[in-house]
Parts: C-alpha cells; structure tokens; sequence
C-alpha cells in the first residue's frame, strides 16, 4: 500500500486541511483508520480492514438485490468476488471501492422502491468519487418512465439536498476543500492509460507523431501522462467530449423507454446505467487502473435483470481488461518503473487492455438496444385469431 492517505490524514488531525485531488467526502474515510492507527503501518493495517468491511457489503448487496428480484444470487456473487479478485491490488490501495459500493447500494434501495434512501447513498457516493454521477439521470429518468412523479421529485430533492449541505459544510470548514477539488482535476494532461493515449502512441512508433511521456510528479499531477502537441491539443476537448457521449446514452435510453409502455424495465435501466459509465471510462482523458471497479456495480444490477446468463460476455470481457489491467501495472510500473521508463510494449499492453473495455462498452451499448425493442415487441398486441 501507498502511504499517501497517511499523508492527508495527519494533517486533518492537527485541524488542517490538506489539499487533495478528492471530493469533499473523500476526507472521511481517509480519517477514519487514523482514529485506530497513530502511525503509517498501523492506519494501513486499519484502512485495510475499512476496504476489507467494504467488500463484505457489497457481496451481501448483491445477495440482497437477488431476494429482492427474486433471482438466483449465487453467479451474481461469484461474478462479484471474480471482478474484486482481480482488482484486488487496486481495491487494497486505493478508495474507489468505497464509491462502487455506495452506488450499488443506491441501485439496491431503488430496486426496492426505497427511493429518498437511494437518492441519498448515490448522492453521497458522488461526494466520495463523483462518477456515480452518471447514474442519476438514469435512475430518475427510470422513475418518471414508471409515472412514479412524486418518487422521483423526492429522489431528486434527497439527491440535491444531500449534495447541497456536504458543499455548505465543506465552505464552513474551508473553501479550498472544494476549489482544491475542482482546480487539480479541471487541467490534468492526457493520462497514459487513456483509450486516446493508447490509440494515439502506436502512431508514434512508426515515426507520424511526436508524443513523450511525462513521469509522475506534482507538474503531471502525479500521473504518467502523455505529452505533445497532438495528445495536448485533444486533453482540452476530452471533457466536453465525454460529456456529449454520456448524455447521448441518456438520450437513447429516454428513446428506448419512451416506446415501450407499462411497469419499470429495471433491466433496460441497468444496462443504460453500465453503458452510461464505460463510455464515460472509454471517452475520458483519464482512466486510471483502479477506475475498472467503478463497472462491478452496474455490472451486478445487469447480470440480476438480464435472462440466465445472457449477458455474460460483457462480464468475461471485462475481467479479461482487469487481467490486463494488472499486466499494464506489473510490467509498465512494478517492471519498468513508469513513467518515461514505459516502452512500446507495455503500452500496447494498455492498447489491449484498453480495447477489451471498448469491447465490452459496445456489447452494452448493442444489449441496451435489444432490451428496448424487446421491451417494445413484448408491449405489442400480438395478432388476433378469426373466431
């Protein structure tokens, strides 16, 4: 384990405020183990054991969200232990699982029709690593489909209010916590481990573009990145970029749902929510190791809403991109030691990885778009027989 969260929970401890790349509620579970550990290996041992709470709860969640649709929950669970298997380098050293369980929590209670409770967990995942944001629109949009107005006038004011009374405690405490927020993440350069860095760089190697990599440091915002006037120019237009495709999922989604009448199609609902996220992962300008855990949760909700074992390809795909995931970090930094050290190998490593998340983003997409027209067909009077 790194000794980074150490470094930022001291200081909250001696009443100041650290400046981090986090959101605002981030700063807790950072300085939860301190109050069990007084010194770097005794927090580890503690922060170990928070994430080790984490992945217990969110395996029961996933047996809860079985009870509660009436499905067989045993694949599910092993598909769970499976994805966290795999990251387990990741879930142990970093916090992403905290927020991937706080979203899977919020589908959970959506499932059972729990709604300000949802709206409040995925509300205070936002506040922990802000992703789970682009789950909202789905989860509200999936409300207003059912005719369930009021629920979803509830879930959007449990969802803003949360969010609005962390940031007013956040501005009583200090401002910077959320200035700090904003400011490292609003101008990172184009990760190394992007799809656009691993698309880009191979065009490099045959001499037709000039790109470096920038080493980890407080310069790179501590990343490995990819430097150079192409990969440069693109970092500025990535966000926007990312942007326009999540909401052009949500708009297919709205196009699905609005032709099929009846009850909530939680399934069509579920594969929006994964669709909506790996686009968001695929079209970023960072996409860090540990960002494939973000996919455990929504990848749960399809596997419980989908028939016996139709989607799961998109399972196997992405754990061959958590296998790969973990070659990229084995070779390019446990091997080579990152940053300018990475060579054309590894990163055609993160080429494959890479295209295996491409590849399970456009089974999502396609499976959305089945789910729509099987939800229409099936709301289709059949033909009527002559008496």
């Amino acid at each position: 384990m790194r000794d980074r969260f150490w470094k930022n929970a001291e200081p909250l401890f001696d009443g100041i405020v650290p400046a981090t790349e986090y959101p605002p509620l981030a700063l807790v579970f950072i300085a939860i183990p301190r109050l069990f550990g007084s010194d770097p290996w005794s927090y580890e041992v503690a922060y170990v054991a928070m994430i080790y709470v984490f992945m217990v709860a969110g395996l029961c969640l996933v047996s809860r969200l079985a009870r509660s649709l009436g499905r067989d929950g045993s694949g599910p669970m092993v598909a769970y232990g499976l994805m966290v298997l795999l990251m387990l380098e990741f879930v142990l050293d970093r916090f992403d699982i905290i927020a991937m369980v706080l979203a899977l929590a919020a589908m959970v209670l959506l499932a059972e029709r729990r709604t300000v409770p949802a709206f409040v967990v995925l509300a205070l995942g936002v506040l922990t690593k802000v992703y789970p944001a682009v789950f909202f629109p789905v989860m509200l949009l999936a409300l207003l489909y059912d005719r369930r107005v009021r629920d979803a006038f509830h879930g959007f004011a449990a969802f803003v209010l949360t969010g609005l009374a962390a940031v007013a405690v956040c501005v009583l405490i200090d401002p910077e916590i959320i200035t700090n927020f904003i400011s490292y993440n609003g101008f990172r350069p184009l990760q190394i481990e992007s799809v656009a860095a691993s698309v880009i760089y191979p065009f490099s190697m045959f001499g037709l573009t000039d790109v470096w990599i920038q080493g980890s440091s407080p310069e790179s915002f501590w990343s490995d990145n990819l430097r150079g006037p192409l990969p440069d120019a693109l970092a500025d237009w990535m966000l926007p970029v990312a942007v326009a495709c999540v909401v052009a999922v949500w708009v297919a989604y709205m196009a699905l749902r609005s032709r099929a009448a009846g009850d909530l199609t939680m399934r069509l609902a579920s594969l929006a929510m994964l669709s909506t996220l790996l686009v968001f992962l695929v079209m970023n300008k960072v996409f860090s190791a540990q960002y494939l855990i973000w996919a455990i949760a929504p990848l749960m909700m399809v596997l419980l809403t989908s028939p016996e074992g139709s989607e799961r390809r998109i399972l196997w795909v992405l754990a061959l991109a958590a296998v790969l995931t973990q070659a990229d970090f084995a070779y390019n930094v446990g091997f080579l030691g990152g940053g300018a050290n990475i060579d054309d190998l590894g990163m055609l490593v993160i080429l494959a990885k890479n295209a295996a998340v491409v590849a399970a983003t456009v089974l999502a997409l396609r499976s959305m778009v089945s789910a729509g027209r099987e939800t229409v067909s099936a709301d289709r009077p059949g033909p009527v027989a002559n008496p």
